[in-house]
């Protein structure tokens, strides 16, 4: 039986038994016959209605009506049947409310026990004002009935209290044993997977190294190099995908480490490169890197970790890119104290990603378009992993993405400033040299050095010693830890390599007994673990047990020269002849440009100059789609106000504004993000246009995109873009750049006025009758643009001169202060000196700092806009 069918049964069961009580002393003290009969019924309604409930899976209806039996027929007949205040009915209230509580949950709950309150007080107001509608006990029946009460009611609530203790216990341990069992199958699967891992590892170590040494032969045929190659792809995609179970399984468990160690800018930068660089050029695509100069020259972190999330999301880059270029763009973004702020953006210019599918491009095991990617090896373990790993340290991962033009993820870490030096230019020489080539060459040869190759797998040692064979150095083995300590009793070697699981002694054990070998010749001699044990955690243990140094099974010949070579005494290498084939060089801050930390756009509707845009570096502006007479304009880029009022006023044509689609938005933004960490965007007035909520739809692809609704129209939405941009170049944050805005709303004045009512009719601005009046009466009327709505603001009668005087005085009349930094004046189809005039006007009123004049599409119109000071505090 479920909890709820156990407690409902326990308590009817109780109920009853206390009811049947009850009933044989209510016959014993004579009690009032409707108590009594009642009582009986209810006697033996009670289980029936529990045995039904439980029967049909219908314990809420059940406990309902029993708790409703006893609200409405057991409490009024109990008291006004039973002595009332001097009865023990009214003592078994709180009993009810027990059993209410127990019985019943959420809304029935609460209503079931205000019910219970309400009658009891009636019942006691009824007895206040008529104490004769109460049956009127004796002494003696109302001690017994109370005692009796007390007793029953006292016995109920102990055993519901006890049966509900006894069940949370049971369910509590019952709970603690299935938490074990869970952390025992955890235990378990933890090993397994880390079991599968060596045990993967070390076959694939030989399955590679066997394949490098087919693919050094020189006299191999193109057939056979084909099929290495192939080899090898596969044995890399098995590897990763080893990595990736194995990673998974320990943030599940919550067994990840975040190992930080001190490293170089430089080496983790050309490692990356060289990891990517061949799998873009197979796939005929431009790799750019650029890093910011400034980032210190040794940061402290997790360096294994940081490179497995940038080589993840390169990898995927060019997985799903099939032309064009993949980057990789690095800035220190803020220091603060001792650390620094440093951001990585993986951009490209692939398939991009679905809207739809972006809240789940993190989920494990989710791949987006599986039909149209089945061809792409992976699992979709590995950005599930990555936003593990940048949480785990904790930074903050998101992504930019149009589908069908590409994606940028924008990882930001804290690490310690190990050497606070600056980077300057990485200079990354022969990358990729030499990886296509079928004839290997070795990077030294030491004839006069000699080394120990410890492994219990015989297959890993004949591949090792294959792999270092071109090196000419005398190379020893042993299967066991006890054969090495024999061996190192009797020869000296240059360097160790040893395996870390063997059976009978491992590879610690063994090198403390190196260490520690009385009469050895290797105490002090350099040794490396040699391991199929991955990650960082095992890299601390390796470090903390004493070795020098380590690498993770399998390894190319490559990793193992570069490794024996960092420890050989220096007089015993020659590296004469054996440098590398010349490949590539990059330089990485040849083509590095900062990142504007936020980039304010907006639409070329809000009527700033050209020649101020121009100037604002951190500004970018898409033009609004102006449809006349059947024909489409892109405003201000293939036509200009001049042009298009000129066609307009030679037939009388209407003009009809339009934003730009969700499409091209998404493309807009799309292209800005690549140059900027955050975008403000500034729409023309939601109330007016479809802009705000068209950019607002492209930008959930975004997560650094912001849209503003300046609820203005024109100018004032220019305005509005200036004291933004102003802001941004302070560097403040967004969210204050967008706090601040919905501030200076209230502090801007929009206005306009016109000559001919007619172009408001038709905009839809006025009604025909109210054009009809105001034409009539030869007035001159100005809107006002406030909260995204145009409303009447005055109307004004005389020449169009004196009604532009009378406007005038209207926007700067006494008691406003306005900011004298800026005031915008937009006008159409007005006269040169006539603008002169305007401008007189309005520096008698004000000496403004700066008055812009510009053109605008509507006709006979002067637009004015300003902003008033913040009210002193």
């Amino acid at each position: 039986k479920s909890f709820e069918e156990r407690t409902i049964s326990f308590m009817a069961i109780q109920g009853g038994l206390a009811a049947a009580l009850a009933f044989v002393i209510d016959l014993l003290i004579k009690e009032h016959p409707v108590e009594v009969i009642i009582l009986g019924i209810v006697i033996i309604a009670c289980p029936v209605v529990t045995c039904l409930s439980v029967h049909y899976k219908k314990i809420t209806t059940g406990a309902l009506i029993q708790v409703a039996t006893l609200i409405f027929i057991i409490v009024p007949v109990t008291f006004f049947f039973g002595g009332g205040p001097k009865g023990g009915g009214i003592i078994w209230v709180p009993f009810i409310y027990m059993y209410i509580g127990f019985t019943l949950s959420g809304a029935l709950r609460a209503a079931s026990r205000t019910v219970l309150g309400v009658i009891t007080i009636v019942n006691y107001v009824v007895y206040y004002l008529h104490p004769e509608y109460v049956y009127e006990h004796s002494d003696v029946q109302f001690c017994i009935d109370s005692i009796a009460s007390v007793l029953l009611v006292g016995a109920g609530i102990y055993s519901m209290v006890r049966f509900q203790k006894d069940m949370f216990m049971q369910e509590n341990k019952r709970a603690q044993e299935e938490t074990k069992k869970a952390e025992e199958a955890n235990r378990q699967q933890s090993q397994f997977f880390s079991n599968m891992s060596h045990e993967i590892r070390t076959p694939i170590n030989s399955i590679l190294g066997l394949n490098e040494i087919i693919l050094r032969q020189s006299d191999a045929s193109e057939e056979i190099i084909k099929d290495a190659r192939n080899i090898q792809g596969a044995g890399k995609m098995l590897l990763a995908l080893v990595n990736d179970i194995l990673d998974i399984s320990k943030i599940e468990a919550n067994k990840m480490d975040i190992v930080p160690v001190n490293y170089s800018v430089a080496s983790l930068v050309s490692e990356i490169v060289n990891m990517i660089w061949l799998n873009a050029e197979q796939k005929g695509l431009q790799f750019e890197v650029d890093i910011d100069p400034s980032i210190p020259t040794e940061l402290y972190g997790d360096e294994v970790r940081i490179k497995q999330i940038l080589v993840n999301i390169l990898n995927n880059a060019v997985k799903y890119t099939n032309e064009g270029q993949i980057s990789l763009h690095m800035e220190r973004e803020q220091i603060d104290e001792n650390r620094v702020l440093i951001v990585f953006s993986i951009s490209d210019t692939g398939m991009g990603i679905k809207q739809e599918a972006l809240p789940h491009l993190f989920d494990a095991f989710h791949r987006e378009d599986e039909e149209k990617n089945r061809f792409i090896e992976g699992t979709g373990l590995g950005l599930s992993i990555v936003k593990q790993l940048v949480e785990l340290m904790d930074g903050k991962i998101s992504v930019n993405s149009v589908y069908t033009q590409g994606s940028t993820f924008t990882v930001s870490l804290w690490q310690k400033i190990s050497d606070a030096q600056q980077v300057g230019e990485i200079n990354i020489a022969n990358f990729g040299s030499a990886r296509l080539q079928n004839d290997y060459e070795c990077s030294f040869e030491a004839p006069e050095a000699r080394i120990l190759i410890i492994d219990d797998n015989e297959m890993n040692l004949e591949v090792e010693k294959k792999l270092l064979e071109s090196t000419k150095m005398s190379i020893d083995v042993a299967v066991t830890g006890q054969q090495a300590l024999e061996k190192t009793l009797s020869r000296t070697y240059d360097v160790i390599l040893m395996d870390h699981l063997m059976p009978e002694m491992d590879g610690i054990e063994c090198l403390e007994r190196l260490r520690r070998q009385t009469g050895g010749l290797n105490n002090n001699a350099p040794v490396i673990v040699l391991t199929a044990n991955a990650g960082s955690e095992n890299r601390e243990l390796y470090i903390n047990s004493g070795f020098d140094d380590y690498l993770v099974k399998p390894v190319s010949g490559k990793q193992l020269e570069q490794m024996i070579m960092k420890y050989l005494p220096e007089y015993k290498i020659s590296t004469e002849g054996n440098v590398e084939n010349s490949g590539k060089e990059m330089n990485t801050a040849k083509g590095y440009s900062r990142k504007i930390p936020v980039l304010i756009t907006t639409s070329t509707m809000c009527d700033l100059p050209n020649s101020v845009v121009r100037n604002l570096i951190q500004l970018e502006t898409i033009p609004f789609n102006i449809h006349v007479d059947g024909k489409t304009f892109s405003d201000n880029v293939e036509a200009g106000a001049d042009e298009l009022i000129s066609y307009m006023n030679k037939d009388g044509k209407i003009f009809k504004s339009e934003p730009p689609t969700v499409e091209e938005f998404e493309k807009f933004f799309g292209e800005n993000i690549k140059k900027a960490h955050n975008i403000i965007h500034i729409t023309f007035s939601s109330g007016m246009s479809e802009e705000y909520l068209r950019a607002g739809i492209a930008a959930r692809v975004f997560d650094n995109v912001t849209v503003v609704d300046s609820e203005f129209i024109s100018s004032a939405m220019g305005l509005m873009v200036l004291i933004a941009y102003r802001m941004a170049q302070q560097n403040l944050p967004v969210e204050k750049i967008v706090e601040e805005l919905e501030t200076v709303k209230k502090r801007i004045h929009c206005s306009f006025i016109v000559s001919d009512s007619e172009f408001m009719m038709r905009q839809g601005f006025i009604s025909h009758a109210t054009h009809s009046i105001i034409k009539n009466l030869a007035l001159k009327p100005s809107l006002k643009v406030r909260n995204n709505k145009f409303g009447v603001y005055k109307m004004f009668t005389g020449n169009k001169r004196e009604c532009y005087e009378k406007y005038i005085n209207t926007v700067f009349s006494p008691g406003i202060t306005p900011d004298l930094d800026v005031l915008f004046v937009t006008y159409a189809d007005i006269k040169e000196k006539d603008l002169v005039w305007i401008e007189e006007q309005i520096k008698k009123k004000h000496d403004f700092a700066n008055i812009i004049f510009q053109k605008h599409l509507w006709v006979q119109m002067v637009f004015l806009c300003r902003q008033a000071l913040p009210p002193r505090m």
